[in-house]
């Protein structure tokens, strides 16, 4: 562990001694839900390492220089950072914990990590959950089920290291299955952490939105528009113009990443998937900068005349409008359905070709 881990991990059993003085011993279960959610409130993905090839030598070597440095001293890591700083603060709070690759003969490949109370075993993975936990989400990656985290693997991508991870991880628990913790339990600690804003959790006010959305008629009336394709446009700018809600909830950090994350989640909530299919589509961007990649993500709008271009701006956590001739000159790039690196001019292409392939009306004729 680098400096910057180290202090993370006694500023966190700090953080505990402190608790348990004003309110008390803390169960062991519950101390790993307090470790799991004070690094998922710290850390933030790594975006070099996340957009990062791995398609020669000197890429492979780029990434495993990249995995060596640890976690950056703004808090960016990757899997293995992350759920082996939750491990070790476990281990020194007395808590037998450990972290486990989907494929142990290779260090660039994900891990997760579980930790052991009165003989029963539990599994963690704070990756996935970084964003539901600076966003006051319900967690879905912490003390779940054998069945849910076998569903889980099964629906990611199928190869024979993710058949055979869940049960390598539970040879080496003793050959002991998983075990689940109540939901209500995660929910009554929430409360007592401050997780929860005003009693809710945003994914529920999201489900809110999403009802709401989904009644045509009011959203028209909202936005004050018949035209589906303006109608899109604007519920989106909605979005960009109101996503300080992210911001406002107390000791809350939302990385950049994260808050993109959210962003696209806030977005999908007011955007039916009927609306999405037709007139919005998200590409997966970034830049290079000094031998390193970050985020650099692209909202389309197409609308019937024209196709409307959004960016992602990392430092200020909000998507700007952009004309496409800047995306060109910032020297975006995606990746294609092979995952090689491709200029973003080729996406630019194929999507203005609609305009000019598009069927004209009779009085454009």
């Amino acid at each position: 562990m680098n400096e910057y881990e180290l202090k993370n991990v006694n500023k966190i059993r700090q953080e505990i001694r402190e608790y348990e003085e004003k309110n008390g011993k803390m169960s062991k279960i519950k101390k790993a839900y307090y470790i799991y959610i004070r690094m998922g409130q710290i850390y933030s993905y790594k975006d070099a390492y996340v957009y990062a090839d791995t398609f020669t030598m000197q890429e492979y070597i780029d990434k495993i220089n990249m995995y060596r440095e640890g976690t950056s001293n703004k808090g960016e890591a990757i899997c293995t950072d992350m759920n082996r700083g939750c491990s070790e603060v476990m281990r020194q709070e007395g808590i037998n914990a450990d972290i486990y690759f989907i494929n142990p003969r290779n260090p660039l490949s994900h891990c997760d990590g579980s930790f052991e109370v009165d003989g029963k075993y539990y599994f963690f993975n704070l990756p996935s959950d970084i964003m539901r936990i600076q966003t006051g989400m319900k967690t879905r990656n912490f003390g779940i089920s054998q069945e849910q985290i076998r569903k889980k693997l099964a629906s990611e991508v199928k190869d024979e290291d993710r058949t055979y991870h869940l049960y390598r991880m539970n040879e080496q628990n003793n050959g002991k299955k998983f075990s689940k913790i109540p939901e209500e339990l995660i929910k009554q600690w929430d409360d007592e952490f401050g997780l929860t804003y005003q009693g809710l959790y945003t994914n529920e006010v999201l489900e809110l939105i999403k009802k709401e959305s989904n009644d045509t008629d009011f959203m028209r009336k909202f936005f004050e528009t018949d035209k589906p394709d303006e109608l899109v446009k604007r519920k989106f700018e909605f979005v960009v113009k109101y996503i300080g809600i992210i911001n406002t909830m107390k000791n809350r950090k939302v990385g950049s990443q994260e808050a993109r994350e959210y962003y696209i989640k806030l977005g999908k909530s007011l955007i039916t998937d009927e609306e999405k299919g037709k007139y919005m589509e998200i590409c997966p961007g970034f830049i290079e900068k000094n031998g390193r990649r970050e985020n650099a993500n692209i909202v389309l709008i197409k609308k019937e005349s024209e196709n409307i271009w959004y960016l992602y701006n990392s430092e200020t956590q909000k998507f700007e409008r952009v004309k496409k001739e800047k995306l060109i000159v910032k020297g975006v790039k995606y990746h294609d359905d092979k995952g090689r690196a491709i200029p973003i001019y080729e996406y630019i292409f194929e999507k203005e070709k609609r305009l000019k392939d598009k069927p004209k009306k009779m009085d454009e004729r």
